[in-house]
Parts: structure tokens; sequence; C-alpha cells
């Protein structure tokens, strides 16, 4: 009895092990995979951001003085020219308010011309001892106060002269009045701060585009940086522009950090207008005419039968085809089991060197060490391939695995 269970559990064993000795292979068998090809053509390496056109030049125009804006002469869209006058303001108050001061002016340089002649007479008293030192010392005081008084009335006309200056809004910039918030008739307060009568930009021919980048990309940002962009009232349209500045101050979105770019624009055709929302590329590095591989090519992830089966080619591929310090470290990986998994077993590879899986002529899945250049969202440029083998367009590369029904 003890003899044939021990032959019952012995031949348990060995279907166990034969189970998972067949079942990669089974798998395999079971197994089609969809393909990618290599391509020849442009890429490009880019950033993306979004923004917003503004005027490279703004002037926001008020007015200094309280009062009824009685006559505007422009509105939106207009063009205007340096001193064009843009609006008045009601003058009846200022102007009552100029011949009060006027008035008083006038009675003060009356008693100046008094008060002067007296002083004048009394020195000459004073000097002959005709008149005690308290009398002249007297109408000198009187003199000096009216003085002070003359000029007093002199400053206040002066400074209504000066209001109603003001009372003439003209443009201190020639360009184009892309805002106006005031009518006729509406009073406006300047008690405490000037308020806005118009926003005028100086020259909407040329334009700059303010766009957030995240932190995580600021880096690859330079001046002079050719960008491409798109708006969408005309989504067919590539615009481009040139970065003329990184600010360094930060700005928290969203718990993200960005910075601001600024991309200068030509708009001579007048295409483009202020506050219009931009998707803009940051053009990083092009390439012309190369080959140049799906990314899902190269992030394509082995089963764990694909991956046994592939160890010892990647071995002995890695002999000859990596450098020293790169073999030895992509080596470790591969023959440690916590390390050599679908996910993480070209994790040792150097950022510029990578691989891919196809079927080579006999139907065997074989793999291919590259190393890439330009690495866009969707391709990464083929440099060339470590065996040394032509590079050729068509090629079929496995980017999934598609299990059979």
């Amino acid at each position: 009895m003890k003899k044939s269970t021990t032959i019952i559990l012995g031949i348990i064993a060995l279907l166990v092990i034969g189970y998972f000795v067949v079942k990669p292979k089974l798998e395999n068998k079971k197994q089609e995979f969809t393909y990618t090809t290599i391509k020849k053509g442009d890429i490009e390496a880019i950033v993306s951001s979004t923004g917003t056109l503004e005027a490279i030049n703004t002037v926001e125009v008020g007015t200094q003085i309280s009062g009824t804006i009685s006559k505007i002469y422009v509105d939106y869209n207009d063009k205007v020219n340096e001193g064009q006058l843009l609006a008045e303001m009601d003058l009846r108050l200022l102007q009552t308010n100029l011949l009060t001061a006027q008035a008083n002016l006038a009675v003060n340089e009356a008693r100046f011309k008094q008060a002067e002649e007296d002083f004048e007479r009394n020195k000459v008293l004073y000097k002959e001892k005709v008149i005690s030192e308290q009398q002249y010392n007297s109408s000198k005081y009187t003199y000096e106060q009216v003085l002070s008084s003359k000029k007093a009335s002199e400053a206040s006309v002066k400074n209504i002269e000066v209001s109603m200056s003001y009372a003439r809004i003209k443009s201190p910039i020639n360009g184009t009045i892309i805002e106006r918030t005031v009518e006729e008739g509406q009073t406006v307060a300047a008690s405490f701060a000037t308020p806005r009568m118009f926003i005028i930009a100086e020259d909407l021919s040329k334009m700059q585009i303010l766009a957030d980048v995240d932190e995580s990309d600021i880096g690859y940002i330079k001046d002079s940086m050719q960008v491409r962009f798109s708006v969408q009232t005309f989504p067919e349209v590539k615009f481009y522009g040139l970065v003329s500045q990184i600010r360094l101050q930060p700005i928290k979105i969203n718990n993200v950090v960005n910075y601001q770019v600024v991309v200068d624009v030509d708009n001579k055709n007048g295409m483009l207008l202020p506050g219009m929302t931009t998707n803009l590329e940051f053009i990083l590095d092009t390439a012309y005419n190369v080959l140049f591989i799906n990314n899902s090519a190269l992030r394509f992830r082995p089963n764990e039968a694909m991956l046994k089966d592939i160890k010892p080619v990647l071995k002995e591929k890695t002999k000859w085809l990596l450098v020293d310090s790169i073999r030895q470290n992509f080596i470790e990986a591969i023959t440690n089991e916590e390390t050599y998994t679908p996910a993480n077993f070209k994790s040792n590879l150097p950022s510029h060197i990578n691989g891919f899986f196809y079927k080579d002529e006999t139907g065997k899945i074989d793999f291919k060490f590259i190393e890439t250049g330009i690495t866009s969202g969707l391709e990464s440029e083929i440099k060339k391939f470590l065996d040394e083998t032509p590079l050729r367009e068509g090629d079929k590369i496995i980017n999934s695995i598609k299990e059979k029904k």
C-alpha cells in the first residue's frame, strides 16, 4: 500500500514539473503579436505648453481728476497717434473754481501792493529814526504775510489750470484702442486711484505669448528657441515664434511649479488677436530623413516565457555589443531574479541605449540593441543598431501580445 502511494505521488510530482516546463512553450504557441514598423522621415523633440497672446506693450490711459466725461472721441480698434485727443471731462466746475481762485489772487495782489509800499516807506523812515523798530517790524511782517498769501493764490490758480489740462485725455503713444471702459456722461472718481478709461496696444503687428512651462521641462527651454503654435480659430494654420525671455519667478498652478516663458511673434498679417489661447510646441531638436520606431515597441513588456527564452540571447549579445561599464550593470540586472522582470529588465541600460523584440528569418523571437537619438512623445530616432546590421525601413517590430481565442 505504501509503495503504491509513493508511486502515485511521484507521478503527480512529474506531471506538475512537466506542466511548468511545457506550459511556457504552449503559451508561446498560443501567442500572436501585433507589430509596428521602422519608418523613415523627420522627427522632432518638443515640449508642449499653452499660453495667451498679448500685445508687447500696452498702456492704460486714465484721468487724474474726478468728474463727468463730456465727450469721447475714439472707440474700440481705432488707430491713434501720440498726443491725439481721446476724451474730455466736463470743465464747468473747474472753470468756476478757476474764476474764484483768480479773484482771490487779484485781492491778494492788491493787498501785496499796498503792503509792499508801506514796508518800503517804513524802511526809509526807520533808517531816519522817524518810526520805532516795533513799527518797522510790524510792517515787515505784514509784507511777508501778504506775499505768502499772494504766492498761495498763484499756486491755487496754477493747480486748477493744470487740472483743467488733465481734463483733456490724450494718447501717450501711437497704437490701437483695444479696450474702452467708459461712456459719455459717466462720472469717474480719482480720489484714491486713477480710473482706467482706455487700454492702448502700441503695435499689434508684433505680439508675444506668455506660456507656462512645467518645472520638469523648463530646463530644456533656451533663449531664441523656435516655437510652433496654433490658435483655436485657425486650427489648420501653424504659426512660429522665438523664445525671448524665461522669467525666473515660479508660479504654482494646481500645486505644480511653472515658469513663464515669453515668446515673440510676428503678426504682420493681423490674424492673431490679444487674448487668444495658444497651443505651443517648443522645438528642442529636429532630425531629417532618419529611421525611427514607435515608442510602443521600446516599451513592450514580454511575458515570463519570452523573457526566459531570450535570456541566453541577451547574455550572449551583451558580451560583444555593450561597452564594459554598461555590460557589467546589465548582466547583473538580468541575472538577478528580482530585477529580471518584464518591467525592469532594461532599466540598467543608459537612456540612449534601448532595444526591441522581433522575429528573425526563421520565425524565432530575437532581440536587437539600438542606440536612440531624438525622442518625441510617439517615436524615437534609431541612430544605429549596435550589431552594425544595416538599418532598413519597413522592418516589423513586436509592440504587443495578442492572445488567440
